[in-house]
């Protein structure tokens, strides 16, 4: 079997992508860049633009979130310094602070009781070197502190190793779910449809399905993932589909295709499922039902 390419690290990748997105913010931007080099600690994980939904139903975005540590960090402008402001500010930070439990902290670049004139940068820099003081006491003070090591769990021979796969579990590329198993998604060139076969079982199948594609093909996610209903656009494709599927009734490993907010694709493992031959025909699709939320390599 030929050697799989290895894809970016995918903490690379995030944190790559995670400072683009905030390329037209360029103090919060600057700011979050310093905080992180300062750190140096690849264990915590970044999370910017946090989506909050306040008690006056307003949803505002949180400049950067240390969810293993419960902080939030706040990067003010001068413009933060009006009246106005002020007072809006201090209702969002202490909602923030009401809803999640979570502390927040709040980096202030303008001058306080002057709008729209700048703090020094030996100034913004002291304040970072105080946050990142005590993010750093918050880390020692967090001994079942969990790393972000999300770069090994999305390895080929991570999940060989572990042996087993449970919910959420992912990998980067159909390549590597497929390697996991031994197996390779193409034949002769071209990528099987759908789904791959498990070498050494004659009804089980890998499938690596999208909400939708650009061919037809719609994926429904519903009961929490307990049932996922599978059909194409096309009335007549969809017949001769399920009819298929009836036939050879396999039942499927299934690694979801999502794109996180940074744009990020990984497949995620959502469990073993059956199909359910008897709604299937009455709904005139495929409805597949959980059976298993891990599945047990074979050694």
């Amino acid at each position: 079997m030929r050697q799989q390419k290895a894809p970016i690290d995918y903490q690379l990748d995030y944190m790559e992508r995670l400072f683009y997105k905030m390329k037209f913010k360029k103090t919060e931007s600057y700011v979050i860049h310093r905080i992180w080099d300062k750190l140096d600690d690849t264990r915590i994980r970044f999370e910017i633009q946090q989506p909050i939904k306040l008690p006056n139903g307003k949803t505002v975005l949180a400049d950067l979130y240390l969810p293993q540590l419960g902080i939030f960090i706040e990067v003010n402008e001068p413009y933060h310094e009006s009246q106005q402001q002020k007072l809006a500010d201090e209702y969002r930070n202490k909602a923030i602070i009401d809803i999640t439990k979570d502390k927040l902290f709040v980096i202030q670049c303008g001058i306080s009781d002057r709008a729209g004139e700048w703090k020094t940068l030996k100034e913004i820099h002291q304040q970072i070197d105080e946050i990142v003081s005590t993010i750093k006491k918050k880390i020692a003070e967090t001994p079942d502190l969990k790393p972000w090591n999300t770069s090994e769990c999305l390895t080929v021979e991570y999940h060989k190793k572990k042996g087993v796969f449970n919910l959420n579990d992912s990998l980067r590329t159909i390549d590597d779910i497929c390697a996991v198993f031994d197996t390779m998604p193409k034949h002769r060139g071209y990528l099987r449809m759908g789904a791959t076969p498990v070498p050494g079982h004659e009804n089980l199948d890998i499938w690596y399905p999208i909400k939708e594609n650009n061919k037809g093909w719609k994926n429904e996610r519903e009961d929490h993932d307990d049932t996922i209903i599978e059909y194409h656009e096309d009335e007549d494709k969809r017949k001769k589909h399920v009819a298929a599927v009836i036939k050879d009734n396999h039942q499927r490993i299934t690694f979801f295709r999502s794109e996180d907010a940074l744009g990020i694709v990984l497949y995620r493992f959502l469990g073993v499922y059956q199909l359910d031959i008897s709604k299937s025909e009455e709904l005139g699709k495929c409805v597949w039902k959980r059976i298993n939320k891990e599945y047990i390599l074979k050694k």
